[in-house]
């Protein structure tokens, strides 16, 4: 949806399970819709508006959408949705029984992860309208726990260089700009945004037109939060550097405090689907990384983390929820998302985009007291709540 203060908002669909272009037809007919009809009752979107959706394509789906994209392309039209973005980081089962470090395959410097992701852009160059321009999310090249050579940073930047090329292409031959978003995450091969303006100025930026014109950052709050990093000062980091920002993705990650104390909170959320990667701020001011919540729940964890002062974990978790047990010990990084939204540097991001994939893994109590029995439910209050915590300047 259109925000009057010029920013695009929507929901991303990897939420969704689907591994065909037929299933993700069949799903915007459910919550996509369900979801739109609920803002237009609650007078939040115009009736003549369309909600906007940052699709998820999959290496399969992108594959059959680009052979024909006009189905996908009159079905979202027929149900007043538009894409707005897309989400090419997922390639393969993003909600099979175990993803892991699955979620990163193929790697940047891998040919597979080029050609699906151009497949992506080519699909979303068919969405947008004449001259149009959007964002292509994917991640920042590698796993870290891979190891060399599929994280050395000169091969997974010639294979972000080949993408800016096909995307000047695709410029060039359809008038339609699409940005590829690199988007950073804790234990991958970059994490940090002072990493990300390191790796920009001295592999990307430099390298020329198509670079400096197709490649950008897909900036997730949920990740840099549990960095422990203060989101404004990062988001402004960037782009005092000149690092293109092409998007925004809105999410909470779990926070504890007195792990020491407290850490059986975190057991019911130490689920096998995904990385759950832990943050841990020691009580000298030390960062302690660790891949998965097992890892830091172990008693191998260590002293230092076992006694920090606070973990942060890599679970996407409801906007709306700043509390997640009855007594405060177990929260979200709510608050370092309201920073973000009522920074001045964010009305510079046009494409806002709510990810909270794993709301189905969340366990089913929290979902209970949440007060959010389904996924409509937990889509509808996350809208609402961030157009509710929007700045003035960017609701009117």
């Amino acid at each position: 949806m259109r925000l009057p203060g010029g920013q695009t908002l929507g929901y991303c669909t990897n939420v969704h399970a689907y591994s065909t272009l037929a299933q993700l037809l069949e799903q915007l007919g459910q919550e996509p819709v369900a979801l739109r009809a609920r803002l237009v009752a609650a007078g939040r979107l115009a009736p003549e508006d369309t909600l906007g959706l940052g699709l998820w394509l999959p290496a399969d789906v992108a594959r059959a959408a680009v052979a024909d994209p006009a189905p996908l392309r009159a079905r979202l039209a027929a149900l007043g949705l538009s894409c707005f973005t897309v989400n090419a980081f997922p390639l393969a089962d993003f909600h099979g029984p175990r993803v892991k470090d699955r979620v990163f395959e193929p790697g940047w410097t891998e040919p597979a992860r080029l050609t699906a992701t151009l497949d992506a852009a080519r699909v979303l160059a068919a969405l947008l309208p004449e001259g149009g321009s959007a964002s292509l999310s994917t991640h920042s090249g590698a796993w870290r726990g891979w190891g060399p050579p599929r994280t050395d940073e000169r091969a997974i930047a010639t294979g972000l260089l080949a993408a800016a090329d096909g995307l000047a292409a695709l410029h060039e031959s359809t008038g339609r700009s699409i940005r590829l978003a690199i988007e950073p995450e804790p234990c991958s091969s970059l994490e940090t945004a002072a990493e990300v303006v390191a790796f920009f100025t001295r592999w990307l930026l430099p390298a020329g037109a198509a670079a400096r014109e197709h490649l950008g950052v897909c900036f997730d709050a949920c990740h840099q939060a549990v960095e422990f990093e203060h989101l404004p000062t990062s988001l402004a980091g960037l782009l005092r550097a000149g690092v293109p920002v092409a998007k925004v993705q809105l999410s909470s990650a779990l926070a504890l405090r007195d792990p020491a104390a407290h850490a059986a909170l975190l057991l019911p959320w130490a689920e096998d689907r995904w990385f759950h990667q832990v943050v841990a701020r020691t009580r000298d001011g030390a960062l302690r990384r660790l891949p998965d919540l097992p890892d830091a729940l172990s008693p191998q964890a260590g002293s230092a983390v076992r006694d920090a002062l606070e973990w942060r974990v890599h679970f996407h978790v409801p906007l709306f929820a700043g509390r997640l047990d009855e007594h405060g010990w177990l929260s979200s990084t709510q608050e370092d998302l309201l920073s973000l939204l009522a920074s001045p540097e964010l009305a510079t991001v046009t494409q806002l985009e709510i990810e909270t994939y794993s709301f189905g893994m969340i366990p089913a109590a929290r979902r209970a007291a949440l007060g959010v029995p389904t996924l409509l439910d937990a889509l509808e209050r996350e809208m609402l709540w961030v157009l509710d915590a929007l700045p003035p300047r960017a609701r009117s």
